[in-house]
């Protein structure tokens, strides 16, 4: 039997393509790169530009292209208000239309005379007629979940057709739906442009690119959320390094990929000296500034092969790759020394010190739980000797 026809045309197939970037990926990049380049392929615009918005610094970050020579677009960073042509989609939240030269500083450089802006929304919100209780079957917006009414054409708020982009926004402006528009809800604005060929950008192409990009809003924001997640599951929450719970899983792996493959590593274990007197004598809060203290200096003198984790209290473990007994208590000094010689902020400048244990694989175990015991004991034997200094067994 032979199967069905596709009964979608080609471009209805492409948006479907695109708007399945919401459910496949997690990967911010990814979904950045494939709606550039899907959207250069299904609209067939001369060029296509993506920019971010960075809501701590107020500013408009260009990020990637199609079409623009490169560093046209990354490299324009731009203050997000109003006056700026660029940025006015973050703060309207209305695509805008250019069909002449503009006078904008930032749209002259990108050589732009027939382009189109498009907001991106990370968030989901509801229609206007949903929040009017707006039942007027014949409007275009009626019935849309995805868009708010200023971002489809034709709509009539009351008995006044808005197909102008110019009338709708001076229309929208004084409605109570409007004035809820959050700019920390726009993740970016993309740029199409058909400065090259003349082809004009007409308002169904606008239309058609906003409901992707609602959707491709909703998917960077959701790969956000899983990326912090992620990330929260493998830091610890005060310092910021990898967490206990990562350092074993990557120690493990490392003791069964030596094992078959060879090799050698040692591991570090770390403890702050008189720990408990910093807490009793400053407070807590001062003591869990000079973990993040201690953090940084481990952090910031290891190696970039080398992995470093907050193992619990005042307790670090340090996995040296490629190392042996030798080398890696030449390391552990090395950071002994780094600590000892750094002043305390919180505690006036007045420094501290910690003590190490080293253990490294073959020398002194071939498993996980041997190496940790070695390292264990061996830091037992730095306390109980005279605290600041490394040892091993």
């Amino acid at each position: 039997m032979s199967q069905p026809e596709n009964t979608f045309p080609p471009k209805e197939i492409a948006l479907l393509e695109m708007l399945s970037l919401v459910y496949e990926e997690m990967d911010i990049d990814a979904i950045e790169e494939r709606f550039v380049n899907l959207t250069a392929d299904i609209f067939g615009f001369d060029r296509v530009g993506l920019f971010f918005v960075k809501h701590r610094k107020g500013m408009l970050q260009g990020k990637l292209c199609r079409g623009f020579d490169a560093g046209t677009i990354s490299s324009l960073q731009i203050p997000v208000t109003a006056d700026n042509l660029l940025t006015r989609p973050l703060v309207t939240g209305f695509p805008v239309f250019k069909q002449e030269e503009a006078a904008d500083p930032y749209i002259l450089k990108m050589g732009l005379t027939n382009f189109a802006l498009v907001p991106i929304v990370n968030k989901k919100r509801l229609s206007c007629w949903q929040i009017l209780k707006c039942y007027k079957n014949e409007c275009p917006a009626f019935g849309k979940r995805w868009l708010r009414c200023w971002l489809v054409p034709g709509t009539k708020c009351g008995d006044i057709p808005l197909d102008d982009y110019g009338q709708k926004e001076q229309v929208c402006r004084e409605c109570e739906v409007y004035a809820q528009q959050d700019v920390d809800a726009i993740e970016g604005v993309m740029v199409v442009d058909n400065s090259v060929s003349g082809r004009p950008i007409d308002s169904e192409q606008v239309t058609l690119l906003s409901i992707v990009a609602h959707a491709v809003g909703g998917a960077i924001n959701n790969a956000k959320v899983y990326s912090r997640t992620l990330r929260e599951s493998i830091h610890d929450e005060l310092t910021g390094l990898y967490n206990r719970r990562f350092f074993n899983e990557r120690l493990l792996d490392e003791v069964e990929r030596t094992r078959r493959y060879g090799g050698h590593f040692s591991l570090v274990i770390c403890d702050i000296d008189l720990f408990k007197r910093v807490n009793d004598t400053h407070g807590h809060p001062i003591g869990d500034r000079v973990l993040m203290q201690v953090a940084s200096v481990l952090q910031n003198g290891i190696r970039s092969s080398d992995m470093v984790c907050r193992y619990g209290g005042e307790e670090f473990a340090v996995l040296l790759l490629n190392s042996g007994k030798e080398l890696a208590c030449g390391l552990a000094e090395q950071l002994r020394n780094k600590i000892a010689a750094t002043p305390m902020a919180d505690l006036g400048g007045e420094s501290i010190t910690a003590s190490f244990g080293v253990a490294s694989f073959g020398e002194d175990s071939i498993s996980f739980e041997g190496l940790l015991s070695k390292a264990d004991q061996a830091l037992y034997q730095a306390k109980t000797g005279g605290r600041n200094q490394v040892r091993t067994l």
